[in-house]
């Protein structure tokens, strides 16, 4: 098929179906006489304005006194049945306040320190070893039994530095990045 029939085609379809979807044009309008609109507002099942306003004023509970909740919805609690008896009206839940912990002193952040660089020499036929610190105060080069912010420098690996605190023992590593 060529260009031409699909075009014809489609044109025909396009057609045929606008003239499908559109109403004659000699149809008559319906209209509704005020007879049958009455027939059909007193028809069975359909609902009086008023009679539903005056059902909707009727109260079908009696109102309830206000008792205080027996749960509280903002706490978790295992087993939380309270009797209602013992429950003063207008009174919340509260649990006794906990006592309060002494506030442990902050534990200080240790210095910011990392490895730039470790150095070695050969002296009397020994390898010593110095490391390129990097701290807040700047570079340190620093050999081992020295002390750099608080840290004794306790060995001087290849590629590692082991700082031991002098005021607790605790050890730190800090390792070359590469």
């Amino acid at each position: 098929m060529t260009w031409k029939a699909y075009a014809a085609v489609s044109g025909v379809t396009v057609l045929a179906g606008w003239l499908a979807s559109s109403p004659p044009a000699n149809a008559p309008a319906t209209t509704s006489s005020p007879a049958a609109t009455r027939r059909r507002a007193q028809a069975p099942g359909a609902s009086d304005i008023a009679e539903q306003a005056e059902r909707l004023q009727v109260r079908l509970r009696a109102e309830r006194n206000y008792t205080a909740p027996q749960r509280n919805l903002f706490r978790f609690e295992e087993g939380g049945d309270v009797d209602p008896a013992s429950v003063e009206p207008g009174v919340a839940f509260e649990r006794e306040p906990a006592p309060e912990l002494a506030p442990e002193a902050p534990v200080p952040a240790p210095p910011t320190l990392s490895l730039s660089g470790i150095a070695e020499d050969q002296v009397n036929g020994e390898m010593s070893r110095t490391a390129v610190i990097s701290a807040p105060t700047g570079v340190e080069l620093v050999r081992e039994g020295d002390e750099i912010l608080g840290y004794r420098v306790d060995r001087i690996e290849s590629e590692a530095v082991e700082l031991v605190r002098v005021a607790d023992g605790t050890t730190r590593r800090i390792t070359l990045k590469r």
